[in-house]
């Protein structure tokens, strides 16, 4: 069995890169209330890949709502600080766990992306507006346990890609097989990357939300929305949601539940996320 400690160990032996110092100080930079467009332009300037990324993202159809742009200063100025530096750590994450050994990677983030866009739609819903930006960042990271699982035990974790082919589900099929699912990996891995430790908490707890607890009840409600749109494995493509019965969408959806809220509508404009998903991943797969 994999215990945390192995499993840390392993990550430093397979010296998995670490995250761009570029996407670091950019972290660092929207934390600060004196942040200006100038601090931000500094940083992008000594990360050519990233800010090229940046801007063909300012250009997807995910944001531009306003024409084209080909300047970088009005890039930033349209996406946002906090949106500049969440694009910028996932186009990075996808850059440095661009594959394991045997995860379909592409699959993965494209899942993963829509995640965080749907998480992010949810939290307008919610009128939790304050919380988009981070509901889209730990969505997007909330699988990076399964790379990392993938990289570091490449054989062990066949064993469990096979267990998902013949029908269980990836975090059953973990803790059966390796006694770490990909939950707990991935907050370790955020941890190693020096991640707040509120995204930390997210990723460890998104299969198994504390009731009350808005951001992994939010992500956990939102892998299981996608995941009716995009199965994971066999065992997804039988699965079935009765949201009123969900802890998670009480939790998230408190404060609209007393309003008219289209809960068909709601999952219809998944559909939507998953094209822009598809847009943002070719777009990061690009870099």
């Amino acid at each position: 069995m994999i215990t945390r400690e192995l499993f840390i160990s392993r990550l430093k032996a397979k010296r998995l890169p670490s995250l761009p110092l570029t996407v670091v100080a950019l972290g660092e930079a929207v934390q600060d209330d004196r942040c200006t467009v100038d601090r931000i332009l500094a940083i992008l300037s000594k990360d050519p890949s990233l800010s090229a990324t940046l801007l063909r993202l300012a250009n997807s159809a995910l944001y531009a709502v306003e024409g084209s742009t080909m300047d970088l200063r009005t890039a930033v100025l349209r996406l946002g600080f906090d949106a500049v530096a969440n694009l910028g750590t996932g186009a990075a994450v996808i850059r440095t766990l661009k594959g394991g050994a045997h995860v379909n990677a592409l699959k993965l983030w494209q899942h993963s992306v829509a995640v965080g866009l749907t998480a992010k739609g949810i939290c307008v819903l919610a009128r939790r507006h304050g919380q988009a930006e981070s509901a889209f960042l730990t969505g997007l990271l909330h699988d990076i346990g399964k790379i990392a699982l993938d990289t570091c035990f490449p054989e062990d974790y066949t064993v469990v890609l096979q267990k998902v082919a013949e029908g269980a589900y990836f975090v059953d099929a973990e803790r059966e097989v390796l006694g770490l699912d990909h939950a707990e990996a991935g907050s370790l891995l955020a941890a190693e990357w020096s991640f707040p430790q509120a995204i930390v908490e997210v990723i460890r707890d998104h299969h198994t939300p504390q009731a009350g607890d808005f951001l992994p009840s939010l992500i956990h409600l939102a892998d299981l929305l996608v995941r009716t749109r995009i199965p994971m494995g066999p065992a997804d493509e039988h699965l079935m949601l009765s949201l009123d019965d969900l802890p998670a969408f009480k939790t998230v959806l408190a404060g609209a539940l007393d309003q008219d809220l289209d809960v068909e509508r709601l999952t219809f404009s998944i559909d939507d996320e998953l094209e822009h998903a598809l847009a943002f991943v070719e777009v990061a797969f690009q870099a």
